[in-house]
């Protein structure tokens, strides 16, 4: 994979070649370079499966194809200046990503400009090449605005447009004892203008109790003219004149992450309009051979916390990764969906990751 960052970062330097005047030496030449890879770090993954579930499905697919360019547009006494864009080519290209982030010391920086939502650990700290399942945690999925399935109807890969302030404080030798996220966010759609003047206030506190052990806690407080197809919403909007309804968020998870296992487990709840939801999930794995590695995963999940026989889900998942070297793995995942309100349904999935 090194390759093919050579190769963009060659093209962009004989783009610059061709309008350089007068001729460069060999040591110019290489001062331009270096100075390219300092502005310009390509980078990316591909993801492509196969689904099988005892529904009549069994389809392999194209899951993500991400392209990424990030760089340093400053760098010294006066702190650090970067920029970060991700784009996806499955599909309809979009642009995920687009942001500008100045950090003049540890204890604080600026982020403005499309990017994850500090809301949860797993949505925002563990991107699809990451992850160590193939699918989110059905908690993040609904409340997270991470697939078409979330309760406000918003699919945006759990994105948003917005301004935030973070930084870190009490640096330890490798690591910092607590770190801060404060964002304000359109709370609307990605690469679009808000369609209103409220916006989604998200705050997240970490405390890094070791480099491997951090605890979290996050809260989002919005409104949204939350379209009327959601399902979950139908009682409420019944009762009312528009779809402008409260929109909010809360919770808080523990992460463990060792050279060889990882344990993690997340609590969020939130009311979407009239109808308060939740769930958590519990997943750990650990590498019992050298590229191998087990991972298991408990979700649960309910539409609708004020009825217990309103949408419950409970997915019981297990799983295989092969990681035979750095820039590709294999994962093989199992899972058995549980449903208090129709018939269960059991998935094999397998996905292919190359990162380059």
């Amino acid at each position: 994979m090194k390759k093919v960052k050579i190769f963009v970062s060659a093209l962009l330097l004989s783009g610059v070649g061709a309008f350089a005047q007068p001729a460069t030496t060999d040591a110019q030449s290489t001062d331009v370079s270096e100075q390219i890879k300092k502005l310009v770090t390509p980078s990316g993954f591909l993801q492509a499966g196969y689904t099988y579930t005892d529904a009549n499905t069994s389809t392999f697919l194209l899951r993500r194809a991400r392209i990424v360019l990030q760089g340093d547009l400053y760098k010294g006494d006066a702190g650090k200046f970067d920029y970060k864009l991700q784009l996806e080519v499955t599909g309809t290209p979009k642009i995920l990503d687009l942001q500008l982030r100045y950090r003049p010391i540890d204890e604080f920086g600026i982020k403005l400009g499309q990017y994850k939502s500090p809301l949860s650990i797993e949505n925002s700290e563990y991107n699809p090449a990451k992850l160590e399942f193939i699918n989110y945690s059905l908690v993040v999925q609904r409340l997270a605005r991470m697939s078409k399935t979330d309760l406000s109807g918003y699919n945006e890969n759990g994105r948003d447009l917005g301004l935030e302030f973070f930084g870190s404080a009490f640096k330890q030798d490798d690591y910092s004892l607590l770190n801060y996220e404060l964002a304000i966010f359109n709370g609307y759609k990605l690469n679009t203008n808000d369609d209103n003047q409220s916006k989604d206030i998200v705050g997240r506190l970490i405390v890094n109790a070791t480099k491997e052990l951090s605890f979290a806690g996050y809260y989002q407080w919005g409104e949204g003219n939350l379209p009327e197809y959601v399902d979950s919403l139908h009682k409420y909007v019944a009762q009312t004149t528009d779809f402008y309804v409260p929109l909010q968020r809360y919770g808080g998870g523990v992460a463990y992450k060792a050279k060889k296992a990882f344990a993690r487990a997340e609590y969020i709840a939130g009311q979407t309009g009239g109808v308060k939801a939740g769930g958590f999930y519990v997943a750990g794995g650990y590498e019992f051979i050298e590229h191998w590695m087990l991972t298991a995963r408990y979700d649960y999940f309910s539409d609708n916390t004020d009825d217990k026989d309103y949408n419950v889900e409970q997915d019981y998942t297990v799983g295989l990764n092969y990681n035979p070297w750095k820039p590709v793995d294999f994962k093989l995942n199992y899972t058995h969906h549980n449903y208090n309100s129709k018939k269960d349904l059991n998935g094999l999935y397998l996905m292919a990751t190359v990162k380059y």
